[in-house]
């Protein structure tokens, strides 16, 4: 497999997960209907979170598993529970029926994800990890650019239902690309299934400040992008009464995120990884405080366009954090790479997710919830990554 296709099926694999969740927002009108729901509910924001949650929940599994077992035999196992998830999802008889089918395609969607991170850990170390990783987020936000648009096409065609049985499709197509990969941890480097060593290693990550500060940097990072993503439909709709608009800019912003993403890859090389992150942690800081001011003199509603470019800005910030500060959590880990990438997903996505709910459910017809929540998140981040670099600096463990 050459380097171009290997970051192209580790892209398609972390993309799962986001391909799970905008292909769904376009039908959220739809479900709705199908749920009796008022058309301001802002219980569909449950069938994400309740995913990222699920998601986080069974990293915890996968990471052991993985470098017990191997990378390629638990990738398979993660791409069966993600398409009987998607086919209950698309089954649902009831709103509740649709929650937990969610949480079980999540609980699948974290084998891809963990096991991508692992593999290229085991690849690639350094600055030359965090390229890779740059580089799998501009194919992984090529996802979201053609994800709404195809989800307003099977609505046209179909139900809501078809947007969830097409995650079916995703998890077979990813199951058929997978064969051409190569395991990448031989079994001379496998760690025992065992209490002992599978305790030793959560320990090892766990307590070491490096990998704990990073993964938390990703964690308030990502509260505010999950708040976003869960939101942003009810913005255009309820506040700004654009719901013709959202597919659009959804794909647009997209487009923004991977020309971010790809130029991130370039930067690496000249400037490392950690440079680049306290960077874009001080853009993150400063766009977001000017989101809040401006958001504050507008009393809560700034004009559409203003809040479109602000928010758009702040979240290309969010989008070079991520693979930076992921990347720079899995460095002191070595053959853990299953287990740490696991831990820092949990960390980061069952946090992220937390988090994200406080935005989502102060929403009350302004984006001062968002524009608050984003700059408080932010300046913790910013906390946390002082922390970590410190550490690494520093030689700490």
């Amino acid at each position: 497999m050459s380097e171009r296709e290997f970051i192209g099926i580790m892209a398609m694999m972390s993309a799962m997960a986001a391909l799970s969740i905008d292909i769904l927002l376009p039908g959220f009108g739809a479900m709705r209907e199908t749920f009796d729901l008022s058309e301001d509910s802002t219980s569909l924001a449950a069938t994400i979170t309740l995913f990222i949650v699920g998601q986080a929940v069974a990293m915890p599994f996968y990471g052991p598993l993985t470098d017990a077992f191997g990378r390629k035999r638990i990738l398979y196992l993660g791409l069966g529970l993600y398409a009987l998830g998607a086919l209950g999802a698309a089954l649902a008889p009831s709103l509740g029926f649709l929650y937990a089918s969610r949480i079980l395609w999540g609980m699948g969607s974290a084998g891809p994800r963990t096991i991508s991170q692992a593999i290229v850990r085991d690849r690639f170390s350094g600055d030359r990890m965090a390229q890779v990783m740059a580089f799998v987020q501009t194919a992984f936000f090529m996802g979201p650019i053609f994800s709404p648009v195809l989800g307003r096409l099977l609505l046209e065609v179909g139900s809501w239902r078809w947007l969830m049985a097409f995650g079916v499709v995703v998890s077979a197509t990813t199951l058929v690309w997978s064969r051409r990969l190569a395991e990448t941890l031989p079994p001379e480097r496998r760690r025992p299934l065992r209490p002992g060593p599978t305790l030793q290693a959560f320990r090892a990550v766990l307590t070491n400040r490096v990998t704990l500060g990073y993964a938390l940097v990703v964690m308030f990072d990502m509260g505010a992008f999950f708040s976003f993503l869960s939101s942003t439909e009810l913005v255009f709709d309820d506040i700004y009464d654009n719901a013709s608009l959202f597919v659009p800019y959804f794909s647009v912003s997209s487009v923004v995120f991977a020309l971010v993403a790809v130029n991130l890859g370039r930067l690496v090389p000249r400037l490392g990884a950690a440079t680049l992150a306290r960077r874009a942690i001080v853009g993150l800081v400063s766009m977001s405080a000017v989101m809040y001011a401006i958001t504050w003199s507008s009393d809560g509603t700034p004009s559409f366009w203003v809040w479109v470019v602000l928010i758009t800005v702040v979240n290309g910030f969010h989008t070079a954090i991520f693979p930076l500060c992921n990347s720079l959590a899995l460095e002191p880990m070595g053959a853990r790479a299953g287990t740490a990438a696991a831990v820092v997903g949990l960390i980061s996505g069952a946090g992220g997710a937390f988090l994200a709910t406080f935005i989502n459910r102060a929403i009350d017809g302004t984006v001062t919830p968002m524009a608050v929540g984003y700059l408080g998140y932010s300046i913790i981040a910013s906390l946390m990554l002082w922390w970590a670099d410190a550490a690494r600096r520093a030689g700490v463990s």
